[in-house]
């Protein structure tokens, strides 16, 4: 090997060692933020306490605690249920052994009626150069089939996700067989009922680190698109979207519990599931839920795939590592081949001159 292959084959190792080492010891040095809020098998023997996560996590049934008290919701609500797919005679879930979690049609109950997740309030982002008051970057990650049966009637679409009880929902199934005319904003398009499918709600209002968007995904690929720079208003609808919801600290932001009523804690963030204040809701069937305080990234999300049931995976830094590695081996042993096609193709130069 001559100077100059060696220096470079030196550099590239160089390279090599220096990602590899950055990504070992740099969280040593400064301790990642916790990403994943809350993750929930529902197939565990307590489906709603959070299976991993932050301390003071805390999944409820709205009707079933004081929190619903200020909702002014129906008594003797229908109890959550606890089955396997074949039990419940619903669609198989890719092999998946446990149960799932049935949410019972609650319409008519009131606004809150659903779940209601609380924990340590966080915020994140940016508003005019000061830090948010909210959380304006996070992610929903679920596993939910609907059944058909729960369209019956006007009703085309059920909510999933809201950061306030007394608003409108922001993840929306809409029923794919009706032509209900309009833009409808936060609902998931090419859905089919009785399937099971993996949803995605990522957020990013940080008008700081990206223009202030919204998107959806179905088993990994986008489905939906809200950019706030995009929005034009032509109605009160689109109006609310471009200075309401889609800002930094807007109503698209999960704010703490007193948001939704003054009696809530004002220590705790909160976001409901599966309720909506106009009556958008219900039966379904949950696999699993997670809940992340950052924007996941599509390649993130296409990562994660089709619904399967269980604890969604999240990948753990020794698995980057060795990515990291594989990428940067294949990468040198191309440049190695082209460097020592290089030099052949010099030696052929000399031979014919």
């Amino acid at each position: 090997m001559n100077a100059r292959n060696m220096k470079a084959g030196t550099s590239w190792f160089a390279t090599w060692a220096a990602v590899v080492i950055a990504v070992v010891v740099g969280p040593l040095a400064t301790p990642a933020r916790t990403e994943v809020i809350g993750s929930w098998d529902f197939s565990s023997p307590t489906p709603l306490i959070a299976a991993s996560g932050i301390a003071g996590m805390s999944l409820n049934y709205l009707p079933t605690t004081p929190y619903y008290t200020p909702f002014g919701g129906t008594a003797n609500p229908p109890a959550l249920d606890y089955r396997t797919t074949s039990s419940f005679g619903i669609t198989p879930l890719a092999g998946h052994a446990g149960n799932v979690m049935k949410m019972p049609n609650m319409s008519g109950r009131g606004a809150a009626t659903g779940l209601m997740a609380t924990f340590p309030l966080r915020a994140n982002g940016t508003n005019n150069g000061s830090p948010a008051a909210k959380l304006n970057r996070y992610s929903v990650v679920m596993d939910v089939l609907v059944p058909g049966t729960s369209f019956v009637g006007p009703k085309n679409h059920i909510n999933l996700f809201q950061p306030r009880a007394s608003a409108d929902g922001s993840l929306f199934l809409r029923e794919p067989s009706r032509n209900i005319g309009g833009a409808i904003y936060s609902g998931t398009g090419t859905f089919q009922p009785d399937t099971w499918y993996r949803l995605a709600l990522v957020m990013n209002l940080d008008a700081a680190s990206n223009v202030p968007r919204y998107e959806s995904f179905l088993n990994g690929q986008k489905v939906g698109e809200i950019i706030w720079d995009q929005i034009v208003i032509d109605d009160t609808r689109t109006d609310d979207l471009r200075n309401r919801d889609l800002i930094v600290d807007g109503a698209w932001s999960v704010g703490s519990a007193s948001d939704t009523h003054p009696s809530l804690s004002p220590s705790l963030s909160a976001f409901f599931l599966f309720n909506d204040n106009d009556n958008e809701v219900g039966e379904l069937y949950v696999a699993n839920l997670q809940f992340r305080d950052s924007a996941m990234t599509q390649a993130e999300v296409a990562q994660l795939g089709s619904a399967t049931g269980g604890i969604i995976a999240v990948p753990e830094p020794a698995s980057i590592v060795i990515a990291g590695s594989a990428l940067l081996c294949l990468g040198g042993a191309s440049l190695w081949r082209q460097r020592t096609a290089s030099r052949r193709q010099g030696r052929r130069n000399r031979a014919c001159g």
